[in-house]
């Protein structure tokens, strides 16, 4: 059941435009394209143990619901205007559902992607609101520890550092955030790590790229290394997420 609990408990807030990081004025199109990005951002295989992934599996299966509200004109007048949730599963997600269920279902709330979407999506979100938010967001979560942040913020590889630290410079500046020890005082030594590591990954990307057609799974393969654990950026998005809803235990 969507309950004010429910997303206290997953999401911390009980509101579902904050779930989705919209303001209540949001067009559709904007609640759409927040759950896309919101989904990615929740993708299991980011975790490093099976707690944590079955975890974010949930968040992303809540995630949905809350969309499924927010998309539905009516339901969404109703929240509005009375600010309130008590809707069993069956209203949003219906009973438990398959894989191949779960990935028909996410076929049809997003095209399939194409190399030219990856291009496209990766020119838009660099240097943008959206990635300086998302900078912000993990800086502060990993309290300026940089291998965690250029590990979390999609797409950036050592080649952005420079840019990445040039944003959270401003940040401290602009008093949004802490100036974390972990960050003012790194170690010359981890960024070099860095900076070798991704050498590799993209010689390895590279070598992908030579050996597949595909830009998107060069982009997917280069991500997965860098994630230690993320098979892939898109392609495999809908496996991972789209398991079979679990009843929620209470203690």
């Amino acid at each position: 059941m969507l309950t004010e609990k429910v997303l206290e408990d997953i999401f911390g807030t009980a509101d579902l435009y904050s779930v989705l990081g919209v303001d209540r004025s949001a067009t559709g199109s904007k609640i759409k394209k927040a759950y896309h990005r919101k989904s990615l951002e929740l993708h299991p295989d980011r975790q490093e143990n099976e707690e944590d992934k079955e975890k974010f599996t949930e968040k992303f299966q809540y995630l949905h619901k809350a969309y499924q509200l927010l998309s539905d004109k009516d339901r969404r007048a109703e929240y509005d205007e009375h600010g309130t949730l008590e809707m069993e599963d069956d209203g949003l997600l219906g009973k438990a559902r398959t894989p191949d269920e779960w990935s028909a279902l996410w076929r049809s709330l997003f095209k399939p992607v194409t190399k030219e979407d990856v291009v496209k999506f990766e020119g838009e979100y660099k240097g943008s609101e959206a990635e300086r938010g998302d900078v912000k967001r993990f800086y502060t979560q990993f309290k300026g520890d940089m291998d965690k942040v250029m590990e979390s913020v999609m797409l950036v590889t050592f080649e952005d550092e420079d840019r990445i630290r040039g944003i959270i410079n401003q940040l401290i500046e602009d008093k949004e955030v802490s100036k974390y020890k972990a960050y003012t005082k790194e170690d010359p030594k981890k960024r070099k790590r860095r900076e070798k590591t991704g050498k590799k990954e993209a010689k390895e990307a590279a070598d992908t790229l030579n050996d597949q057609s595909s830009l998107i799974n060069a982009i997917a393969n280069r991500q997965a290394q860098r994630s230690k654990q993320m098979e892939s950026l898109f392609a495999n998005l809908e496996e991972k997420y789209c398991q079979p809803s679990k009843k929620r235990k209470r203690k």
